[in-house]
């Protein structure tokens, strides 16, 4: 995964505008799920970053989770 590997090099912490623009998706969604805790962040003077050895990883279960197989309505009701 290629974000992954740009994230892992990097040495500071990164910006909402830098997560971002790398995920693809605006700078009030990234707000929106730091402060829900859905990607892992935390906070410098108010100011919101990201680790960037968090990250990755936070992607990486979100792409395991992605990939595992999901059971239909009609199965899960039929259980």
């Amino acid at each position: 995964m290629k974000l992954v590997e740009t994230l892992k090099n990097r040495s500071g912490a990164l910006k909402v505008a830098e997560i971002a623009k790398l995920l693809g998706v605006t700078p009030q969604q990234i707000y929106k799920m730091a402060a829900s805790g859905t990607i892992p962040s935390f906070r410098i003077s108010g100011s919101v970053r990201f680790d960037p050895d968090d990250v990755p990883e936070w992607l990486r279960t979100k792409q395991s989770f992605a990939r595992t197989p999901r059971r239909s309505v009609a199965t899960r009701v039929a259980a």
